[in-house]
């Protein structure tokens, strides 16, 4: 089930909803509880654990740290 964003136009609260794929659910306002929501774009994660990957700027191979005065 995706989560969008909406924006309230009535009051201008920003906020999340949980909704089916087939939901014909009406969204309203969590605030003032007005109808009148617009659903926002906004952008998306991939979930999942295991190792980030790594930004060659900042760092050296040669060391762990991310300032140390050796990396050139």
């Amino acid at each position: 089930m995706p989560i969008y964003e909406y924006i309230c136009q009535n009051c201008q609260k920003r906020f999340e909803v949980l909704v089916s794929l087939n939901s014909t659910m009406k969204v309203t306002c969590p605030d003032c509880h007005s109808d009148r929501v617009k659903r926002m774009v906004s952008s998306f994660g991939i979930g999942g654990g295991g190792n980030r990957i790594k930004s060659g700027s900042g760092s050296c191979s040669g060391c762990s740290s991310h300032s140390c005065s050796t990396c050139k």
